[in-house]
């Protein structure tokens, strides 16, 4: 392909010369004045294994017709027109459908022609003498315009992926730094307000306990206020160290870890999560438990923020295959873009999530409709203990 094509190129994952060895039918414009040429190149045609649907234009002023009223998808060219050359014509192909492949018939002694078509975009050339060879030319062709297609969207996915890394990257930094502050705030506002008031309370009884005219009555209240205290303190010891890791997997594994999180999400929202979790597997990796776990986590705190939903619902499974985890709700759904590559704060939990599951070489497929909720449907393989 030279650079020229290439750099018009651009890749339609649906387009039929993609799916030509299945059968798809393949249009093909033929310009072509000769009805003695046009009727032996429809004879080679013929001998293609492709499936061809031949159209043909008589003139420049009809091929810009045709091209017009339906983009064809593959191009076959006589160099010379009675009303111009071909040279024309491949320029309207560039502007108005530069993924179809040109591919220029020339006369004898013009092969030489054939070169410049080739430098301003056609993918090959056949003599007016050797038409027969069209089959091995078309399949050369075709071989050519697929490779470039899966080149094209290597690069079209590696970018996008790159893009996302970036956006993750940024998104976990910004997260890292507010929980970070988060954390200082909560220890500092909160574990060292009571800790210090806990401090003077017992100063207080030990005062009091030093004289002879203590009430009994107030000491027991005091000592009951600091057990109170005592007690908030270590639920937000519990609620801090639960944020920095989850401990439930260390201690109790996967199935206790989930039931904690819709626990706590049912106490906390006002949206309700059910849950079912059927026929796992004994020993999953301790990365695999972590990564469902934050997983499960990160899809809760989607719908908390964002759904407004009424009803919500985790269901993780093991099948024969390995492991079907399902996030859902009733809400009112996302724009499409979110579920792809929107880098916005809820797109950026999808990525998160997402970057999990391919990590263990798994699928994640979100379906969202407006006012319809949102499901997820993440598949990944078994990975056990060693």
């Amino acid at each position: 392909m030279s650079q020229t094509a290439a750099r018009n190129f651009t890749v339609d994952p649906s387009h039929p010369l993609l799916k030509s060895d299945n059968g798809e039918l393949l249009d093909l414009l033929l310009l072509e004045d000769n009805d003695v040429d046009a009727a032996v190149f429809a004879g080679a045609a013929a001998r293609s294994s492709y499936n061809l649907n031949i159209r043909r234009a008589n003139s420049l002023e009809e091929f810009h017709a045709e091209i017009t009223r339906c983009p064809p998808h593959l191009i076959c060219a006589d160099h010379r027109l009675p009303d111009g050359f071909a040279t024309e014509a491949l320029y309207a192909r560039n502007q108005t459908c530069p993924q179809s492949p040109f591919i220029v018939i020339t006369g004898g002694g013009e092969e030489e022609v054939a070169v410049e078509y080739m430098k301003n975009g056609a993918a090959d050339y056949l003599s007016k003498r050797q038409l027969d060879r069209f089959p091995r030319a078309l399949e050369g062709v075709l071989a050519s315009y697929k490779n470039e297609s899966l080149r094209r969207l290597a690069e079209l996915e590696t970018e996008r992926l790159n893009k996302e890394l970036l956006a993750l990257i940024r998104h976990v930094e910004g997260e890292r730094d507010d929980e970070k502050r988060s954390l200082s705030r909560d220890i500092h506002d909160q574990l060292g307000q009571e800790l210090t008031a806990l401090k003077l309370g017992l100063f207080w009884i030990q005062r009091e306990l030093s004289t002879d005219e203590y009430k009994v009555t107030t000491l027991e209240n005091k000592v009951k206020q600091l057990l109170d205290l005592n007690s908030s303190i270590i639920h937000q010891v519990r609620d801090i160290a639960r944020s920095l890791r989850p401990v439930v997997l260390d201690q109790v594994g996967i199935s206790a870890g989930i039931e904690t999180l819709v626990l706590y999400f049912n106490q906390r929202e006002s949206i309700f999560c059910g849950l079912h979790l059927a026929h796992l597997p004994k020993e999953l990796s301790t990365e695999l438990q972590t990564d469902l776990f934050r997983i499960v986590q990160e899809g809760l705190t989607n719908i908390s923020r964002h759904s407004k939903a009424n009803l919500a619902y985790v269901r993780l499974t093991g099948t024969s295959e390995g492991l079907l985890l399902e996030i859902g709700d009733d809400g009112e759904g996302m724009n499409p873009s979110v579920t792809g590559e929107d880098h916005s704060s809820q797109g950026l939990g999808l990525v998160g999530m997402r970057e999990r599951v391919r990590g263990h070489n798994g699928t994640m497929k979100v379906t969202s409709k407006r006012n319809l909720g949102t499901d997820i449907q993440i598949q990944l393989p078994k990975a056990v203990n060693d």
